[in-house]
């Protein structure tokens, strides 16, 4: 088929508006000459006919870079929450973006890694490298991860799951981690009690998981 943006005569570049406008042109221009007799009706009904199906393929891209954009601009968001030590708010407005892409899962293991749940945070910097394998930014915080974590180590206190599946504990009621002070996982404190272990945590904290 013909480039959709070329039977407007623009390009994919062109802004939305501009599109939009376009189209609404093109349409009531053929819809008119549709209905002339002869070669000239028949050649404004197939020029309507094409351009409605490269409407079609149009409205798809900018449902899709509507969609793109507002995703960005939701990471965002969830970014500022964390630095801002607003985690609850910050899972909320995670949970409400629907593309569960890599950096989906890169923000969710930060929220967990926040939280110092530290198994999930790990299982989601991996599903993130599932997603995009080729990112280097995922690599080596996985890999930072692992080094602060001494190797596997088995997950207590992990959260309950909520009815849709996803681990990010009883949020709204009572922090997840009561029996040490609303964030201390008990795992943590063999890993704080040597040098080392204190010291990659740091290292963590303040070069991956952006650290104010």
């Amino acid at each position: 088929m013909k480039d959709p943006y070329k039977v407007l005569g623009l390009d994919k570049s062109a802004d939305p508006e501009l599109l939009q406008s376009k189209y609404n042109e093109l349409r009531d221009l053929y819809g008119e000459q549709r209905f002339r007799s002869g070669e000239e009706g028949n050649e404004g009904a197939r020029k309507l006919q094409e351009l409605e199906e490269a409407w079609v393929l149009i409205s798809a891209d900018l449902k899709r870079d509507t969609v793109n954009q507002n995703t960005n601009v939701g990471f965002s968001a969830v970014d500022e929450l964390i630095r801002q030590g607003k985690y609850d708010e910050a899972q909320d407005m995670l949970d409400s973006i629907q593309d569960r892409s890599g950096e989906w899962h890169y923000m969710q293991a930060i929220i967990f890694y926040k939280r110092e749940w530290l198994t999930d945070s790990k299982t989601q910097l991996e599903m993130a490298l599932r997603e995009d394998p080729n990112n280097s930014k995922y690599r080596a915080s996985l890999d930072k991860l692992n080094l602060a974590m001494g190797g596997p180590q088995p997950q207590q206190n992990r959260p309950q799951q909520n009815q849709s599946g996803n681990n990010y504990g009883p949020y709204n009621n009572q922090p997840p981690y009561n029996d040490y002070g609303g964030g201390q996982p008990q795992d943590m404190s063999n890993c704080l009690s040597t040098c080392c272990c204190a010291y990659c945590l740091s290292d963590l904290l303040c070069n991956m998981m952006r650290c104010c």
